[in-house]
């Protein structure tokens, strides 16, 4: 089916001079030339269109767009994927955000209290970033002290962290060596423990816990780290945490 410059501006939300932008600089060419003089696309126009609108939405210059968009699926569902990857993690940090404005909200309402440190937890995780395991901290000998008493992130607590996660990758690795399911009672454990760690930086719902077991599973980043474990314990975790999701956050 073919639809109209108008058509298309009225259901993409793209202004009529922009899509003619799009044309004059071949970015997005039009199907065809009606009778009526008026440009018309089809569903491959439609779909570049969208890409293009992705490619925007993430941050890209105009002039960056065309080469990454080529014509073949194999090329069109790559960009696609690096597109909800760049997405997920920009969900994950607002997630972080809209809790950290929800508690906010509740604390000024006199509903809950509200300590200093947590007024900060949703602002791009500069001291705690346990997603890509870049982290930022304090030496045990220049450590700050918040107001109530509470410490700030040090060294030792990042050092202490990450044997914590490795324990939990290992345990995981050693699950898949003996044939055990994401499923068991002894896999679930140890996803548990996962949970844990992960509810020391933030309080995922069943929602996000799940888009972090995909993102573990589509970043390049966490697939080259958990291939040094395992070739499999990616898409083992991920499934683990499925479940956990299901049957804890639910």
């Amino acid at each position: 089916m073919a639809y109209s410059m108008v058509d298309v501006s009225g259901m993409s939300g793209v202004s009529l001079s922009e899509l003619g932008q799009y044309a004059e600089t071949g970015l997005l060419n039009p199907a065809f030339v009606g009778q009526d003089e008026d440009i018309y696309y089809e569903k491959p126009e439609l779909l570049r269109l969208q890409q293009i609108m992705f490619c925007k939405e993430v941050g890209m210059q105009e002039e960056e767009i065309g080469p990454m968009l080529r014509d073949t699926p194999r090329d069109m569902i790559r960009i696609m994927q690096q597109h909800r990857i760049e997405m997920l993690e920009k969900a994950l940090h607002l997630h972080g955000m809209i809790q950290t404005l929800d508690k906010t909200i509740s604390y000024l309402r006199g509903e809950q209290e509200m300590d200093e440190y947590e007024l900060y937890a949703g602002f791009s995780n500069k001291r705690r970033r346990p997603l890509l395991n870049e982290p930022t901290f304090t030496s045990s000998t220049e450590q700050s002290t918040m107001p109530d008493g509470q410490e700030m992130k040090t060294k030792e607590d990042f050092l202490d962290s990450q044997a914590k996660i490795d324990r939990i990758h290992l345990d995981l690795q050693g699950a898949i060596e003996e044939g055990l399911e994401p499923g068991s009672s002894e896999v679930q454990q140890i996803i548990g423990r996962h949970l844990e760690w992960i509810k020391d930086y933030y309080t995922p719902t069943a929602e996000i816990y799940r888009d972090l077991a995909n993102l573990y599973v589509e970043h390049k980043n966490f697939r080259q780290m958990y291939d040094g474990y395992h070739p499999k314990l990616a898409e083992f975790l991920r499934d683990g945490m499925m479940i956990k999701a299901e049957q804890d956050l639910s």
